[in-house]
Order: C-alpha cells, then sequence, then structure tokens
C-alpha cells in the first residue's frame, strides 16, 4: 500500500468514528514481521496444495536408487513434485557440480546447470561428463515416459501403436 492510499484509510476510519491508536515504531515492526512470517507460511501452504497426488517415501526412494543406478552414486535428490498436468524432479550430481531438472512441460523437459545454487562454475567437457549428460538424457526419456502414464493413466508409450 502506498502512502496516498494509507492516508485515504486514516481519513475513512476517523469519518466512521474509528478511534485511532498511537502504535509505537517497534509494534509496527512486530506486526509487519508477524504477517510476514505469516505470508510466508501461507505461500508454502498455497505452493504444497497445488500438488495433487503425494509421492510416498518408497516411491521417491525408488526413483532416487534407479537414478543412482544408471546416472551417478553421489546424488541430491529434491522431492519429486506431482501437479495436475505435470511432474517436476530436480536434484544435484556431486561429484559433476550438476544440478539438474525433469520437467514434463515441455517435449524434452530436460535441463541442467552447472554448480549449484549462486554459484555457477564452466562445465568441462571431458568424456566422462559428456557420458554422464547422455546418461541424465536417457534416464529423462525414461522418467518422463512413465510418469506421463502415471499423470494420464495411460500405461506404456503408446506412439507405436499410432
Amino acid at each position: 500500500m502506498n502512502e496516498r492510499e494509507f492516508l485515504n484509510k486514516v481519513r475513512k476510519l476517523q469519518e466512521s468514528g474509528t478511534k485511532i491508536e498511537e502504535v509505537s515504531v517497534d509494534k509496527i515492526r512486530q506486526i509487519l514481521s508477524e504477517n510476514e512470517n505469516l505470508d510466508r507460511e501461507y505461500n508454502e501452504i498455497e505452493l504444497e496444495s497445488e500438488d495433487i497426488e503425494n509421492i510416498t517415501p518408497e516411491e521417491q526412494r525408488e526413483e532416487e536408487n534407479k537414478f543412482k543406478d544408471i546416472v551417478s552414486k553421489l546424488c541430491e535428490f529434491e522431492k519429486i513434485k506431482i501437479h495436475e498436468q505435470n511432474v517436476e524432479w530436480s536434484g544435484y550430481l556431486i561429484r559433476e557440480k550438476i544440478e539438474w531438472t525433469f520437467s514434463l512441460d515441455e517435449k524434452i523437459g530436460c535441463y541442467i546447470k552447472t554448480g549449484k545454487g549462486d554459484q555457477t562454475d564452466f562445465f568441462q567437457l571431458i568424456d566422462e561428463n559428456l557420458v554422464v549428460l547422455k546418461k541424465i538424457r536417457g534416464y529423462y526419456d525414461v522418467w518422463s515416459d512413465e510418469w506421463a502414464s502415471r499423470l494420464t493413466g495411460v500405461s506404456g508409450n503408446n506412439e507405436d501403436e499410432l
């Protein structure tokens, strides 16, 4: 709310006869802080409520183990997020310093970023890293088919039947 809106609100309160009390700056800071915390909690709840299906810890662990067997053993994973029209999953390859994200929202929703967080780095195109990239993309192809089937309730890849 800008100053003009605030002053208009004060005038309306005064016109309606509502008593306006003096409040210390510390009290205002406390109220603002509490509101920020409530807003943050609300946003977290809102984001969680967007997920229409919760994956079980066993399913998450199974997916992580498959990824480790195929791509790399040293990984950190985020929770698989299942939305009405999309599934997203991401993680970090520790040795290779690669952040990856899978998403069903595009034809090929397989993304990588080198480094972690704000600390991005150069990615050395040595044979070992290229093999890892191919494994990530290969795993994405299998993962996207499986999760698209789960999301739509259609089993398998039916492109061959068309």
